[in-house]
């Protein structure tokens, strides 16, 4: 009797409860940063990162010539990797539509704006999602954006080459049957779609969101938007009420950091890359505010004060060469730790004359903390890390996806 509470017990402590949403992580698994490529001439890969191998070995690392090997040495990523995804043409112009998200311990493949597959980083299983046999009808194929608030996933998307479409702006959630429903077990179910208002007609189709952030309040997600010919040039911020299925616009701002921005309970600000290399901490604004500030000169100049007030780190972390620096990305840790992916060319990657990329780059990983010192004043802590990775890469525009799981 005592062998068999001990087994149920074992059982019970690395179960994975619930099947939607978020899942529910075991206190008994340890997360792990899980990176998402374009190394695979056939496809896609996802890498498992375990924390150990986070701390640097003395002489290890270098911020500029990983790839060089005199007296750096520059890893492999740990083989075979977490998952493979084939494409049925490799990395054609088909596969361009491709994206990833995450929400709790599920990675989720977006293709063509839907989503296609869901890996469930628990339990190492690979299940199909929503696809397109169940998104609406109206959702049309293309580039957006993809942010989770509590259990749902938010996609934004739109057609770059179509001037008369119409943004989509869906949201995919776990919803149990009704069968499930009358016997109470809600681990039982299925992804489903809901349509939600298109943003309003002054974001119009010719505009894209370059940056978004989910505001502290839990239910509102903040988008800046700039027209798709001069993404540099930021247009508007936007915001939508998950609660109420409201959209606002707030003036003629900015969010200061590129992509994602993470908020930060401890440092209580946004914290996001900004475009010179540095970064940025902004305090969230208020959920109803707007600004207006004094006009654009002409269509490429950018007034500072468009940007809401932020401040950054003295030490740029990436971009250190402009000429090799491909993509980077930012992802939160929690507890005032984030996570820094960046890639850059490498200098005996090869370039490929059909598409005009490398195919070969370093991937420089670098894990760090933020904190005010006594002056108020934005600095990274002294516990920061830095790896470096020889990778392949095939798609100039595809950023490396991280995650903390």
């Amino acid at each position: 009797m005592l062998h068999k509470r001990r087994r149920e017990d074992d059982q019970n402590q690395h179960a994975v409860v619930g099947g939607g949403g978020r899942g529910k992580r075991s206190r008994w698994n340890r997360q792990h940063l899980y990176l998402v490529l374009d190394d695979w001439d056939k496809g896609f890969s996802v890498h498992k990162i375990d924390a150990d191998s986070f701390v640097s070995c003395s002489g290890s690392d270098s911020d500029d010539d990983d790839d060089d090997h005199q007296g750096v040495i520059a890893r492999h990523l740990p083989e075979p990797p977490a998952l493979r995804l084939e494409s049925h043409d490799g990395h054609d112009e088909a596969d361009t539509d491709m994206a990833f998200s995450a929400m709790g311990t599920k990675i989720f493949v977006l293709m063509n704006g839907r989503c296609g597959l869901i890996y469930d980083a628990d339990t190492a299983v690979l299940a199909v999602g929503a696809g397109a046999h169940a998104a609406p009808a109206q959702m049309p194929c293309g580039f957006g954006i993809s942010v989770h608030v509590g259990d749902v996933l938010f996609l934004l998307t739109y057609r770059f080459f179509d001037d008369h479409g119409q943004h989509s702006f869906e949201a995919m959630s776990w919803a149990p049957t009704a069968a499930a429903a009358l016997d109470l077990d809600t681990t039982k179910g299925g992804w489903s779609w809901n349509t939600l208002p298109a943003p309003p007609p002054t974001f119009t189709t010719r505009q894209c969101v370059v940056s978004h952030a989910v505001h502290p309040d839990g239910h509102t997600i903040f988008m800046t938007t700039a027209n798709r010919d001069t993404p540099s040039a930021p247009l508007a911020t936007y915001s939508f009420n998950t609660n109420e299925a409201t959209w606002r616009w707030h003036g003629e701002c900015a969010l200061p950091f590129l992509e994602q921005g993470h908020f930060d309970a401890e440092l209580n600000a946004w914290i996001g890359l900004r475009q010179d290399g540095y970064i940025c901490s902004c305090q969230a604004v208020s959920a109803d505010f707007f600004s207006m500030p004094p006009l654009r000169k002409h269509f490429a100049y950018i007034d500072p004060n468009m940007y809401l007030d932020c401040q950054t780190t003295k030490e740029k972390l990436f971009r250190k060469d402009p000429k090799r620096y491909m993509r980077a990305s930012l992802t939160s840790m929690g507890s005032g730790r984030f996570c820094l992916v960046e890639c850059v060319a490498s200098k005996r990657g090869r370039k490929l004359p059909l598409f005009g990329n490398y195919d070969g780059c370093v991937l420089h990983r670098t894990i760090f903390g933020l904190k005010y010192n006594d002056k108020g004043e934005l600095q990274t802590t002294d516990d920061r890390s830095t790896r470096s990775f020889i990778v392949s890469r095939h798609i100039s525009h595809f950023a490396p996806f991280a995650f903390w799981m």
